[in-house]
């Protein structure tokens, strides 16, 4: 009788188009013929007949194939996706006044594009679920391609050092990704252990901050606290935990303040205090203000105070300067927009891995999005911070796509989740 089972089954999977479908619709059809089955039982009636009866429940083939196929078929989420192609569009407006590079930079820029919007396509038909078991991995990845790092960055581009080889760089920003994959692996399990939380948050940090690289640090400790946040079920825990990272982040940021060189010190104190600083590290904050002044709501068709930084770190000025306060308006808003769709997304997610990794990457997302818009309106200090999707350079462009790669890949199995007893 099990024969009769499987063919029927075969038969309604027959109508199933999406292949990552088909395990599932067999796991859930299988249970409540099962299920079925061992209620008749307990009826009375023989094993066999059961079998029959409950299978004979289920209806036609034909019909469930098709409810199942509508149901469980991969979706994509065209609003996320939608807000992600006009705020990476965006992203040629910093190049169009650019006059301190080559001519080919807009061209190049675009290529950027094309292939950011590529890879976050590539990595949406991933299935993220099948990563889970490599999440370890992730993390030795992520730690042994740190330690290179540390010892063997070969050149500097835009302030930030990389590793250089074969025409590719890496850099710390180049491993959140890792790291991301790794803690909502590990945070999604029942019963994740404390030590080896604080331990292999303390080991990466000591390593971030021998390259040394404070915004990595800063970067990568949001996305390790918010994901332990929104994990943990016990809120003294969570207090208690985050207290004494906390204690001992401020440690090494002090350790490495007095190991400080003193312009490095003085990049801070201009910031504090820029008008005393004008003719040193307070010169970009005072241009920066007076760039965003002569914006208005239009932009300025006059050429900008100086051109450094404003395809890159400063691109959200560029814009602000020669498209005004309304684009750049709508530039942020959009980007918001963006935000809030994941956090409407990941709400509806049962997945625990998948909701992680959509936390994560909104986390990601949006400290470089606060961190280089505050910086350039003088509420943070100037460090090498891009802006998502805007600031010039394949490397920031693609690692971001990847993020929403990600978030569009957990959505678009977001039903293909089921508890099966």
């Amino acid at each position: 009788m099990t024969n009769r089972k499987e063919h029927f089954l075969a038969e309604v999977l027959q109508f199933i188009k999406a292949k990552e479908a088909k395990s599932v619709i067999y796991k859930e059809l299988n249970y409540h013929i099962k299920m079925s089955k061992s209620e008749l039982v307990s009826k009375g009636i023989s094993d066999s007949e059961a079998e029959e009866k409950a299978i004979s429940q289920m209806g036609s083939p034909s019909e469930l194939g098709t409810h199942f196929n509508k149901l469980y078929r991969p979706i994509f989420d065209w609003k996320l996706f939608g807000l992600f192609i006009i705020i990476i569009s965006m992203g040629v407006l910093p190049h169009i006044h650019s006059t301190v590079y080559s001519e080919n930079l807009l061209i190049k820029q675009v290529i950027y594009i094309v292939l950011g919007i590529l890879v976050t396509l590539i990595v949406m038909f991933i299935d993220y679920r099948k990563v889970k078991r490599f999440g370890w991995f992730f993390l030795l990845a992520a730690l042994g391609l740190l330690f290179v790092l540390t010892f063997f960055l070969n050149t500097v581009i835009q302030g930030v050092g990389h590793l250089a080889f074969f025409g590719f760089a890496i850099s710390g920003n180049s491993l959140y990704s890792l790291f991301l994959v790794f803690w909502a692996f590990y945070f999604s399990k029942e019963k994740p252990k404390l030590y080896v939380i604080v331990g292999v948050y303390l080991f990466s940090v000591f390593l971030f901050m021998r390259l040394p690289s404070l915004s990595a640090v800063f970067i990568y400790s949001i996305l390790v606290f918010t994901l332990f946040f929104c994990s943990s079920k016990s809120k003294k825990t969570i207090y208690t935990t985050i207290g004494v990272l906390l204690g001992l982040v401020i440690a090494i940021v002090c350790t490495f303040w007095f190991n400080t060189k003193e312009y490095q010190k003085d990049r801070l104190l201009g910031f504090l205090n820029p008008n005393e600083y004008s003719q040193g590290p307070g010169y970009m904050y005072i241009k920066l203000k007076e760039l965003l002044s002569m914006g208005g709501w239009f932009g300025n068709s006059g050429q900008a105070i100086f051109d450094n930084g404003m395809t890159s770190d400063f691109a959200f000025a560029n814009i602000t300067f020669y498209f005004g306060w309304i684009l750049s308006g709508f530039l942020f808003a959009t980007i918001l927009l963006l935000l809030y769709r994941m956090i409407i997304v990941s709400t509806s997610i049962k997945d625990r891995f998948g909701k992680l990794l959509i936390i994560g990457v909104c986390s990601l997302l949006t400290i470089q999005v606060m961190y280089n818009i505050g910086m350039i309106l003088g509420l943070f200090p100037i460090i090498s911070m891009t802006l998502p999707f805007i600031s010039y350079g394949l490397h920031s462009t693609v690692l971001n796509s990847i993020l929403i790669g990600i978030v569009l890949s957990v959505y678009r199995r977001k039903h293909l989740i089921i508890h099966v007893a």
